[in-house]
């Protein structure tokens, strides 16, 4: 795969993040308030109460493709941040685009603003997800009960990095 670098979203973006969830159960983990599917409204309304929106690229032949998505769901400042919507385009997935996002989140929170911790909440059905974040670092702290939309429970863990030195 080409190099990937990031970059803040830009509203020419958000079609192609809708794109990626390709199931109502995907999108359920990305992004538990949306209705699938995944609508462009969904994503701008959603930007308000979100901070930092970026956007995972490749450049191939003089033209950019973003290929995955993430922001902070919350953020307070000087005390912690919790990583949300992690996304990647479907066509590409397990090539590290993933781990490539949550790092550059990771870095941000703790290089740019300095934060003590990072956390992020994870549905335990989708283990490829905490596999990547065991892999960087983060282990459980809590586990809340959720309710799927077809009505099922489910386990949400919260997950939490903290900031080394």
């Amino acid at each position: 795969m080409d190099t990937l670098s990031h970059r803040p979203l830009a509203g020419a973006d958000i079609p192609a993040v809708c794109g990626f969830p390709r199931t109502a159960e995907e999108l359920y983990f990305l992004f538990p308030r949306a209705v699938w599917p995944l609508t462009p409204d969904q994503i701008r309304a959603s930007l308000d109460s979100r901070r930092d929106p970026t956007v995972a690229t490749v450049t191939a032949d003089g033209r950019e493709r973003v290929v995955g998505y993430a922001n902070y769901a919350t953020f307070e400042d000087g005390r912690t941040a919790s990583i949300g919507n992690v996304s990647v385009d479907p066509a590409l997935r397990r090539r590290g685009i993933a781990e490539y996002l949550v790092r550059t989140m990771i870095g941000r929170a703790f290089d740019h603003y300095r934060l003590p911790e990072l956390t992020l909440y994870c549905f335990n059905t989708n283990t490829p997800a905490l596999l990547l974040y065991a892999k960087l670092g983060m282990t459980p702290v809590a586990l809340e009960t959720r309710v799927t939309p077809q009505g099922d429970p489910i386990a949400l863990f919260k997950l939490r990095l903290e900031r080394a030195g």
